[in-house]
């Protein structure tokens, strides 16, 4: 008995600690499934996932915004969305902060040295890394480009993968807080749509019609 209440004891700090952060944890991943339930409900864009990142700092999304105003190009019957201006710039900025992070490390402070040197990999793997992730947020954002039109959204990324949906396919619309909306087409897999262009908010009002076009069918047929 003794020893129970000792262990209580010890515990008890922990538990003064860690219980409130873990019920206001569980408050919070409650309300998420609850508002992503809701949403999908009314066929309306909610968060994309029960945990996902979270929105971009508000000065960088200020710079990505640039560009993004007035109506997506088109061409023919479809409307063309690529990255805007200011989201291109960020990722050439940042990926020039990692080039140089890599080609002129001398300039850092001693410090970031020091840090470096205590890392369980040796610094060029750290260089080498960041090099991947420069060119891979390149390709991800300057390869990106989504065309649609009243039957079909084909997405294209990284330059060479392309798939295309029908939007009679469509399920749910989610925004996954700092880069992408995703749409998912049921076996037909997730559709992801760079937030950060011109003629984004005609996209979403036009996916959210096709969604709930497509549960007004559905109810139909339910009923039927």
């Amino acid at each position: 008995m003794g020893k129970a209440v000792n262990l209580v004891l010890g515990l008890l700090p922990a538990l003064l600690v860690f219980g409130p952060m873990a019920f206001f944890l569980w408050r919070g991943l409650k309300r998420r499934r609850d508002l992503i339930r809701s949403s999908r409900a009314q066929g309306i864009i909610g968060p994309a996932a029960l945990v996902q990142g979270a929105n971009l700092p508000r000065h960088y999304d200020a710079l990505a915004q640039l560009g993004t105003a007035g109506p997506a190009p088109q061409s023919l019957n479809e409307r063309i969305l690529r990255p805007s201006v200011g989201v291109r710039l960020l990722v050439l900025g940042l990926g020039a902060a990692l080039v140089t992070f890599v080609l002129r490390a001398d300039l850092a402070s001693p410090e970031f040295h020091e840090a470096m040197q205590g890392l369980p990999v040796p610094p060029v793997v750290v260089q080498l890394v960041a090099l991947v992730v420069a060119a891979s947020a390149q390709l991800y954002i300057f390869g990106f480009s989504a065309r649609y039109d009243r039957e079909v959204l084909i997405v294209t990324r990284m330059v060479f993968a392309r798939r295309e949906y029908r939007w009679t396919k469509l399920e749910w619309i989610g925004d996954d807080g700092a880069y992408d909306l995703v749409l998912s087409f049921g076996s037909a897999g997730k559709a992801k749509v760079l937030k950060h262009c011109p003629g984004i908010d005609e996209f979403k009002a036009f996916a959210v019609q096709k969604l709930q076009e497509n549960k007004g069918t559905h109810a139909r047929t339910a009923r039927g």
